[in-house]
């Protein structure tokens, strides 16, 4: 092939793989000889030679109850990471955590060539591990948690909870509910916290309850602000999950929502919209999440990033069915 392009053998590998080097007219040159000779280059030889394998691990946990993809954060996120590794040259690889690999078999995964850095999609606010991590050199990004030290990527809640308090506000609501999320985890804290400064900020009477960010906990979270004593006009919770949980409890109990009651999610997740009524929900960048993560991992794989970088994301809020006027200004007529 460097015979047939005029070119010496070393300047056919460059040109091949895109080496600036190597100027337009000579790639093209090389590139044409290749296709006159049918010669396929061996994707195989050339991540070898590179000592890459251009695959990212997505480390999802392995949970004994339900398959992972079955809930829809895991797919949404999953589908922003796969698009941000394509527009990088990078395939995913799902990594099953199966209760708490060890720090050894993920350096492993990076040393034996099956990956070359990893995304973790859902991780306890528990972060040795990960420090640990950062210690052997080995390239990865948490996605929705953070901590001083190691690479990430979250969302800031205040901004998506702020336009909800603000649009339970301008209903006439006053006395607001909210189930967190699963305190072991750093967005069940921060969402709560800013919960407790909005809920001041706005002057709002404020009761909160338990959760961990599943359907169950919303439903008996909902049960424990709507059984006894004077109850919210409006409930917000730390998932979308937990809002549908909300939702079977009133359904049950004959509460209408938004008429009795006026209800906020949080993630927007796809089967918000589905829902009857339609969820109201804070919008978190979940795909764009893991798109962003995907990036980043690439930059610190390939040295662009030295690292550790923090990546920071907006939340906003979508009004749908699922809030309307409180019940007590509407019946005075203050409110329409």
């Amino acid at each position: 092939m460097a015979a047939r392009a005029g070119v010496a053998e070393s300047t056919v590998s460059r040109a091949l793989n895109d080496s600036s080097l190597i100027s337009p007219v000579i790639k093209l040159k090389v590139r044409q000889a290749a296709s006159d000779l049918g010669y396929i280059p061996s994707r195989q030889a050339a991540l070898f030679a590179r000592k890459k394998t251009c695959m990212i691990g997505f480390v999802v946990p392995e949970y004994g109850s339900f398959p992972p993809f079955s809930r829809p954060y895991f797919p949404a996120l999953l589908d922003g990471a796969v698009l941000g590794a394509e527009a990088r040259g990078y395939w995913i690889s799902i990594v099953l955590n199966k209760v708490s690999m060890p720090v050894r078999d993920y350096f492993a995964l990076v040393e034996s060539k099956t990956v070359d850095g990893l995304i973790f999609a859902v991780t306890p606010a528990d972060y040795a591990p990960f420090l640990d991590l950062v210690e052997v050199g080995l390239p990865f990004v948490l996605i929705n948690n953070y901590h001083e030290g190691l690479s990430s990527v979250d969302s800031r809640p205040l901004a998506g909870m702020r336009a909800a308090f603000s649009h339970a506000w301008n209903l006439g609501h006053r006395h607001v509910g909210y189930v967190t999320g699963d305190m072991r985890y750093r967005n069940a804290i921060d969402r709560l916290e800013a919960f407790r400064a909005l809920a001041e900020e706005f002057d709002m009477l404020a009761r909160i309850v338990e959760g961990d960010f599943s359907r169950s906990s919303g439903y008996r979270g909902g049960a424990r602000l709507l059984g006894d004593g004077e109850r919210p006009t409006i409930i917000m919770t730390s998932s979308d999950r937990q809002a549908l949980g909300v939702l079977s409890y009133c359904s049950e109990k004959g509460i209408a929502v938004p008429r009795d009651l006026s209800l906020v999610g949080y993630d927007n997740l796809y089967p918000a919209q589905d829902l009857i009524p339609a969820l109201s929900t804070v919008d978190h960048p979940i795909s764009r999440s893991g798109y962003v993560g995907a990036e980043l991992l690439a930059d610190l794989i390939e040295g662009k990033e030295k690292g550790p970088c923090q990546k920071w994301l907006d939340t906003g809020f979508v009004v749908r069915e699922s809030t309307g006027a409180c019940p007590r200004r509407r019946d005075e007529g203050e409110v329409e």
